[in-house]
């Protein structure tokens, strides 16, 4: 019994080190998603993205809501509605999730298609702080992610008590 005490006491500590982070998932323009007029005007997602503290590693997911596609761009990109090369094309139901980089910094989104952009279809970012390194989980995790959390925790204890 001895042992396994040490075990559990020495992967609690364990534990108790590793770093944690929380990495939040933002639904840009929530139940809206990344549309264009005449379900949003120009403004919304600025409005949108005014209440929030994005940090690196956060996670954008833009739901389409239409026929549209998602390029990452330069300020001045941005400020033109350039048309660029877009990454991510879609319809009603699609979508994708951008993680936004671990350095502090404004990020530019916009919709290349027709002219979504300069209808207000697009997004600046301002990503105010880093997350340090480390364990990383969503702000709520998934059982399958507890479920290999809680695995890995058994494997070491178990490690431990054979040694």
């Amino acid at each position: 019994m001895g042992r396994s005490s040490t075990a559990m006491a020495l992967a609690l500590v364990v534990l108790a080190f590793i770093e944690c982070e929380a990495v939040t998932r933002y639904v840009v323009g929530d139940g809206r998603g990344w549309t264009a007029p005449p379900n949003i005007t120009a403004g919304f997602y600025d409005e949108w993205a005014a209440n929030k503290s994005f940090e690196g590693g956060d996670t954008l997911e833009f739901g389409y809501n239409g026929t549209h596609s998602l390029a990452a761009v330069s300020k001045e990109e941005y400020d033109s509605c350039a048309k660029v090369s877009s990454f991510a094309d879609g319809t009603n139901g699609q979508g994708y999730g951008y993680q936004l980089p671990k350095k502090v910094g404004v990020y530019y989104f916009i919709c290349t298609v027709d002219s979504h952009c300069e209808a207000g279809q697009k997004l600046a970012i301002n990503v105010t702080s880093t997350t340090s390194a480390g364990f990383t989980m969503w702000s709520s995790p998934s059982p399958l992610t507890s479920g290999a959390i809680s695995m890995v925790l058994y494997t070491f204890a178990l490690f431990l008590l054979g040694h």
